[in-house]
């Protein structure tokens, strides 16, 4: 009897295990999936990405893998966001955001092309820093070895941000694309390395887009049920809103650009769209629309081109004690007084950055450890500049003896500390 039940146990472990192995094989299976911020983030990564360089499937990547040195970047400010704070993952040819977590399409790909035009940085729906436009290359190698190539700020007296404007044009079907724009923002004429037209119109901005693009953006192919991790066929790519989802309006018209692409110099197409720029390249055998790595271009532009404007150096107190990083993630911890006479009171100063980023709005955590005791400190949520201060008393018995503060900040769940030491005298 014992035999027999242990028996069945077995047969009912084995078909409890099963599914699990299945399962375990099935994450093995996408190991090429990035990490993700968020189960929003993977769905529409996977739908669009996962099938990107299997076989019979030639497209490029929508979205790509997360650009390197971002993976501590969870979040941004956003001042219409809960607790001012919304969501992101950067890809290469993107960044993800969810600015209303309870609207039904949730996840929506950031206007970073006006930003990285104009310069003004999105902080809320009516809340601009303004920094420097981008000296990023729109298309081709990096600027550093690619210098005369237009960047995004070549741009500026050519983009239509909201309504048709000034630099709106009239609607041209079918007319032969044959403007150069150079790193200056001036207009040529050209004999284009091929002939391509004018698609369609779009009327919400004043541009006329290239057949080719507007081909692109509309395409089918195979795509994958997030929910289910079934394949479909022919599915529209960029979904069934392609436009509002993906691309975004055209903001300029389609200009030929002289760029290097693998040091050599090439002469392709270009257009900037609210949330995406779109490439052609006359030489590629296949594949000759790609998504521009805006992705990577703005982290650029927002992280490192206008890190000392847009994270400018807290002011503590007279001694300044906090000093400039160039650290993407670090806890910066400080007293005024590393020799404080005993019984007085000290203050840590802390500033948790994340991505290069100063975090505001989280308190900091002190544990004091002194000669004969251990005393803790909590403090207000951090200021605008990130800077967090806990003060006490170092009491009497603390003088000659090593004290060390140790320095925890906890966001978006995850746990960051340092310490810092003094000696009372």
């Amino acid at each position: 009897m014992l035999k027999k039940l242990g028996g069945t146990i077995v047969v009912l472990l084995a078909l409890l295990i099963m599914p699990l192995i299945a399962t375990l094989q099935e994450a093995k299976a996408d190991l090429g999936d990035p990490d993700f911020n968020s189960l929003q983030f993977r769905n529409r990564w996977v739908q669009q990405d996962r099938l990107v360089g299997k076989p019979g499937v030639t497209r490029g990547y929508t979205w790509g893998p997360a650009v390197a040195g971002t993976e501590t970047i969870k979040s941004e400010g956003y001042k219409e966001s809960p607790n001012g704070q919304r969501p992101v993952q950067y890809f290469d040819k993107g960044r993800m955001e969810i600015n209303q977590p309870f609207s039904e399409n949730r996840v929506t790909t950031g206007l970073l092309v006006r930003e990285l035009v104009s310069g003004r940085r999105q902080d809320g729906d009516n809340a601009f820093t303004d920094l420097a436009p981008s000296k990023t290359q729109v298309a081709g190698d990096d600027v550093s070895v690619n210098g005369d190539a237009p960047v995004y700020a070549s741009f500026q007296n050519l983009i239509t941000f909201g309504i048709p404007d000034s630099q709106s044009k009239p609607s041209t079907p079918a007319a032969l694309i044959s403007q150069q724009i150079d790193k200056s923002g001036q207009l040529s004429t050209i004999n284009p390395p091929e002939n391509l037209v004018i698609g369609t119109y779009q009327p919400e901005t004043g541009h006329n887009i290239a057949k080719v693009f507007e081909d692109f953006k509309n395409q089918q192919g195979p795509t994958t049920d997030p929910f289910t991790n079934t394949d479909l066929t022919n599915q529209p790519v960029y979904t069934n809103q392609p436009t509002v989802n993906v691309f975004g309006y055209a903001v300029t018209e389609p200009y030929w650009v002289r760029t290097k692409i693998a040091g050599t110099t090439q002469t392709v197409l270009v257009q900037l769209f609210q949330r995406r720029v779109l490439t052609y390249n006359p030489a590629l055998a296949t594949n000759k629309v790609e998504m521009g790595n805006l992705g990577q271009h703005y982290y650029r532009w927002r992280y490192i081109e206008n890190s000392a404007t847009a994270f400018p150096t807290p002011s503590v107190n007279s001694s300044g004690c906090l000093t400039p990083t160039s650290a993407s993630t670090a806890v910066q911890a400080c007293v005024t007084d590393f020799s404080p006479a005993k019984g007085t009171n000290v203050t840590v100063y802390g500033r948790l950055i994340v991505g290069g980023q100063a975090i505001s709005g989280v308190k900091m955590n002190t544990s004091w450890e002194y000669f004969s005791r251990v005393d803790t400190c909590t403090s207000d949520p951090s200021d605008s500049n990130g800077v967090a201060r806990c003060t006490l008393n170092i009491g009497n018995d603390s003088a000659g003896y090593q004290v060390t503060v140790t320095v925890t900040f906890t966001y978006n769940g995850v746990t960051y500390r340092n310490e810092i030491e003094f000696k009372p005298v």
